[in-house]
């Protein structure tokens, strides 16, 4: 119910959060998904951000060795300590989305601008 059409009809054979067959078979799976998504924002924004002071969207930190050491600081632990603890020990963040929000208003808002006076969803 987000205001979003497709381009043409489709029926009630199209479903497409199904083809997640891992939503169906096991619904626990999608949220580790989700968070992991969660967290992988936090880390590039904390990486881009706090390590390499570049934008997240652009930062390339392959071969970089203060960036390894830091993620093996954080893998290493495994399951010894809470993940919440060991994020905010990391980042200085409790999980939020803030990082992936920033990540995309760039994104967000050149499609403002492009979408300015369209009609958008249902009549």
């Amino acid at each position: 119910m987000q205001g979003i059409e497709p381009p043409s009809p489709r029926g009630e054979e199209w479903c497409d959060a199904a083809t997640k067959t891992h939503i169906n078979d096991t619904p626990a799976y999608y949220y580790n998904y989700a968070f992991a998504t969660v967290f992988k924002f936090q880390l590039n924004d904390y990486i881009a951000r706090k390590i390499l002071h570049q934008p997240p969207q652009s930062c390339n930190y392959a071969d970089n060795k203060e960036v390894g050491t830091w993620l093996n600081n954080i893998l290493k632990k495994g399951s010894t300590e809470d993940w919440r603890k060991v994020l905010k020990e990391a980042t200085g963040e409790d999980i939020s989305t803030r990082a992936m929000a920033d990540y995309f208003k760039p994104l967000q808002s050149w499609l403002e601008e492009q979408n300015k006076g369209r009609q958008i969803g249902w009549e």
